[in-house]
């Protein structure tokens, strides 16, 4: 029985990990702000925020 609910347990946290990649991944996909509580994150690729360094030292 134990071991039943750590396996229920561990399979829990494997979809609930998933969830949340899926949820990054789409707020990249659609370049939309990740809301995690009251907080926005934005998601950027190496050449996106290489682009905006780049940017910001041209100035």
């Amino acid at each position: 029985m134990r071991k039943l609910i750590e396996r229920m347990f561990c399979n829990g946290i494997a979809v609930g990990i998933c969830l949340y990649q899926r949820a990054v991944i789409t707020a990249h996909e659609q370049k939309k702000p990740l809301k995690i509580g009251d907080t926005l994150y934005y998601v950027q690729d190496g050449r996106e925020r290489l682009a905006e360094v780049l940017e910001k030292i041209c100035k």
